[in-house]
């Protein structure tokens, strides 16, 4: 099985890429399995504890740590945006990572409103413009993201560094 994934262009080592929910349940540790085998190094997860136990994915820290990935938690209720204090010190380290050559994963349910506000995040904080980190996921997903107006105006107050 390949995971549906829409890796975004950007320049650099790193590989950025969204993605809706992975399937729960039984199937959960073979979706884990699948996106280690792409080669995806960390899966960040946009959804919260009430949305994981829902679609079976309460597992998923547990089962992306057995498939040899490394798994952060950042809920953000849906068609919201997130606390920019507290989610900023996880997102630099993420952006790091990134440059530094990891193959990164957000996902949310559906893929398309908070999954894209992470990744434009990340995209932001390693040196791209806005504008063009949303046009990006834009291209690799295929259609118009994210969710909301706020979605789009909260990552217009993350400091970005001079980097991609």
């Amino acid at each position: 099985m390949r995971p549906a994934l829409f890796t975004v262009d950007l320049p650099g080592p790193g590989r950025l890429s969204t993605m809706a929910r992975p399937r729960g349940g039984d199937w959960l540790e073979e979706e884990m399995a699948a996106l280690r085998n792409y080669g995806v190094d960390i899966v960040v997860c946009a959804l919260t504890a009430p949305e994981l136990d829902e679609l079976g994915l309460a597992d998923e820290p547990r089962a992306a740590e057995a498939a040899g990935l490394r798994f952060v938690a950042l809920p953000v209720p849906d068609r919201a945006v997130p606390d920019r204090t507290a989610i900023l010190p996880t997102l630099q380290g993420l952006a790091e990572r990134l440059h530094d050559g990891a193959h990164i994963v957000t996902h949310c349910r559906a893929g398309i409103g908070r999954s894209s506000l992470l990744a434009a995040a990340l995209l932001i904080l390693n040196g791209v413009e806005p504008g063009t980190a949303w046009a990006r996921i834009e291209r690799a997903r295929g259609l118009a993201v994210p969710d909301t107006v706020e979605q789009r105006e909260w990552t217009m107050q993350l400091p970005g560094q001079a980097r991609c």
